[in-house]
């Protein structure tokens, strides 16, 4: 009997222990498959077999791998690739490639905004589109924004917790300290870290907000797209952005929706002939 309480307390150890083995067997497989194909594009791209290489990258993407890296490696495939692909208007990026090439450069600065390579390399596939300028900044807003796009969210919330603790060490020696000189600085410090703290703080917040915006997106078309003052394809066409112009999304409504553009135009644009940068 003894023997068999054992057998079957082995047995029922065994079945809770086989989903986490089974899990683990998988994902290493889906590391191992997602290696291969990582070798396998960066092995194109060097050999200049830039469509394959994007190819493959979209290939790990869809298999729910995301990061940085990969949309950079992503964007510049697709860039070279649409460099020798030369219509029959004699432009290049012929199959949508330039549009491909904006969307995963946006994509990779969304998760890393400090990835200085990919902003280098955005600025340049920008410049092939029809893009207008936005509405003109103050100097003060540009200066936040370059400084928030330093660092992720999280990274400046780890600044302003560090700030935050040191701010109160220096309060706690100023209230407890009797030297003139230690209150002075830990009085001072402190002020000094407080400050520090309410930016950094902010920074993390506005950081986050850009992080979790799902309104962008980029135009995905393989030359232009009509843009229409209502969502009918019978209305007035108000523009033809190329692809890879950046437009704010609103509503949608059938098979249509609702962009703006960088200087406060809007229309409407076929759904299928945008992506959402996310």
């Amino acid at each position: 009997m003894k023997q068999i309480r054992m057998l079957l307390s082995t047995a029922m150890t065994l079945a809770m222990m086989l989903p986490t083995a089974l899990r683990a067997q998988d994902n290493a497989t889906h590391e191992n498959a997602v290696d291969a194909l990582w070798r396998h594009a960066t092995e194109a791209y060097a050999d200049k077999r830039f469509t394959e290489a994007a190819e493959t990258f979209t290939r790990i993407s869809d298999m729910g791998y995301g990061s940085a890296e990969l949309y950079y490696n992503l964007g510049n495939a697709y860039f070279k690739a649409g460099q020798s692909d030369i219509g029959a208007n004699g432009r290049p990026f012929a199959s949508g490639e330039l549009g491909r090439a904006v969307l995963n450069y946006r994509r990779a600065l969304k998760i890393d905004p400090s990835m200085s390579d990919a902003q280098y390399n955005l600025d340049l596939a920008v410049d092939y589109t029809n893009d207008t300028e936005g509405i003109p900044e103050f100097v003060m807003s540009r200066v936040w924004r370059s400084l928030r796009d330093m660092l992720s969210s999280n990274a400046w919330a780890a600044i302003s917790i560090a700030a935050l603790a040191v701010m109160l060490a220096l309060a706690t020696m100023y209230l407890l300290s009797r030297n003139i000189a230690m209150r002075k600085a830990g009085f001072y410090g402190a002020l000094l870290l407080a400050l520090l703290f309410i930016v950094t703080t902010l920074l993390a917040a506005s950081q986050r907000s850009v992080e979790l915006r799902d309104d962008m997106a980029v135009v995905v078309c393989r030359d232009t797209a009509p843009v229409h003052s209502s969502p009918d394809s019978e209305t007035k066409v108000i523009r033809e952005p190329s692809q890879g112009v950046t437009v704010t999304v609103g509503r949608t409504l059938g098979v249509w929706s609702e962009i703006t553009f960088a200087d406060g135009e809007k229309g409407w644009i076929r759904t299928a002939d945008i992506e959402i940068i996310r």
